[in-house]
């Protein structure tokens, strides 16, 4: 008998103690058949209907993952995770609402850079940082305007002539909102040949025309706050004007030079401004004249004093108000600028010859819990209480009053006191520093009042007999 052992599976040779055959990975039984025995029992199984049955094969066995894979589908999660957070913020960071505040912020600090936010409608024109600032300066002064505008576009697309609208994208993810701006292209008018035009100290160049109709169409200029200035020569005189004004429109701008003789009239040293510039200071007297200056119709005059440190800026005066003549002489031109709250020599006089005669509490700021009322009161029944003093009056004489802040008046005054007495008349004169007076309510229904009667001196004291 052949004692040789054959795989059931595929029918090959394996060694008796195999558990396993070499050749298809079949589990062998542990009676194998020999050739014959194996031979019959295909053929039994050929004879029978063939059922699918599943196989064990050498590709069947579960391999645990490798090492690197774990790793790799690790990093992928966290990368998912990282990059839903990201968005996440991204997503709030750069709302619209928010860029949009960043927007009005930068519009109303002329220290940004507001060129990052700001596209122009007009392909020519640069946006660049020096471009804007203008715009930058004009909403800084007019910064309830710039909230208008971000709450404007909080709801739409448009503010006047301004639009806001998407550039591009924030890191390729998240819609960038920028300001739409036009830009203008004003006509600058002015009456001299040979003039050469000037927009915030760049100069644009020369005019055209003839006889005195000279214009200069300028560059595209975005809307804000500028400075234009006129340089030309006449008769061998360097002439110029110049003027602070905003550009929002195509309007033309009238920079005709005529020339005025006028004197300033107001504090000592204060520094004078014309359209906004510095042009000198007056002198101790309190003047200043300006011969053959060049005038715009739009001209400005205001003058600045410190006091306590603080700067204080009286009213503008404008020129059409002055009704000047280009021919008119200094001495009949004067301006006196106005200040905030400043009392007339005539009403600090009355009111104070009232009140050291006969303290009126409401002539005081406090009623009678002032000082200076209080001080009158106890000065005057003494008065009333001395026997030697027949009769008593006060008379005052301002000797200056300048402007404090706060829509107060700063006031030297004199007060002299005379007595009368049996046998002789009694003369004092007192000088009072730092008198105060303050203008209270509204510019329609406004009033002094005595704020501070100041420190007084004996200048003068003497006795005359009868």
């Amino acid at each position: 008998m052949n004692d040789k052992k054959f795989c059931p599976n595929c029918g090959k040779e394996v060694k008796p103690s195999a558990e396993f055959c070499p050749n298809c990975g079949q589990k062998l039984p542990q009676t194998l058949h020999s050739r014959k025995e194996y031979r019959s029992q295909q053929n039994n199984t050929a004879a029978q209907p063939v059922v699918n049955q599943p196989q064990a094969t050498a590709s069947s066995v579960h391999h645990p993952m490798k090492k690197r894979n774990k790793v790799l589908l690790i990093c992928l999660g966290v990368l998912i995770v990282a990059f839903a957070a990201f968005y996440a913020w991204g997503s709030n960071h750069y709302q619209r609402n928010n860029q949009i505040n960043q927007i009005a912020a930068s519009l109303k600090n002329p220290h940004s850079d507001l060129a990052q936010f700001v596209v122009s409608e007009n392909p020519n024109a640069r946006v660049t940082t020096a471009a804007l600032k203008p715009t930058q300066e004009y909403y800084a002064e007019h910064y309830v305007e710039a909230d208008k505008m971000a709450d404007a576009f909080k709801y739409g697309n448009e503010y006047e002539n301004v639009s806001l609208v998407q550039s591009g994208r924030y890191l390729l993810l998240f819609p960038k909102y920028c300001l739409q701006l036009k830009t203008y292209t004003p006509q600058i008018r002015t009456n001299h040949a040979n003039s050469n035009i000037y927009v915030n100290n760049k100069k644009f160049g020369g005019v055209d025309g003839s006889g005195e109709d000279y214009y200069k169409k300028i560059a595209p200029l975005f809307p804000g706050k500028y400075h234009i200035e006129v340089k030309s020569v006449a008769s061998g005189h360097q002439l110029s004007a110049d003027k602070s004004t905003t550009i929002f429109s195509n309007k033309e701008i009238n920079m005709n030079i005529k020339t005025v003789n006028f004197m300033i009239k107001s504090i000592p040293s204060a520094t004078i401004y014309i359209n906004d510039k510095k042009v000198g200071n007056l002198d101790k007297k309190g003047t200043k004249v300006f011969k053959d200056y060049p005038v715009t119709d739009d001209m400005k005059i205001y003058v600045v004093t410190k006091v306590d440190g603080k700067s204080i800026k009286s009213e503008s005066v404008d020129y059409d108000d002055m009704g000047f003549e280009d021919d008119d002489d200094s001495s009949s031109n004067i301006i006196k600028p106005e200040w905030p709250g400043l009392i007339s020599k005539d009403d600090a006089e009355e009111l104070l010859e009232n009140d050291f005669t006969s303290p009126d509490e409401d002539d005081f700021v406090g009623g009678a819990e002032n000082k200076g009322y209080q001080e009158l009161h106890s000065q005057n029944s003494g008065f009333d209480k001395d026997d030697d003093i027949n009769e008593y009056n006060m008379e005052c004489s301002v000797v200056s009053i300048t402007p404090a802040p706060n829509n107060c008046s700063s006031v030297t005054y004199k007060i002299t006191y005379t007595f009368e007495h049996d046998d002789f008349e009694h003369k004092q004169v007192m000088l009072y520093t730092g008198g105060l007076f303050k203008q209270t309510g509204d510019s329609d229904d406004s009033s002094q009042k005595i704020k501070s009667i100041g420190n007084g001196k004996i200048i003068s004291d003497k006795k005359y007999d009868n």
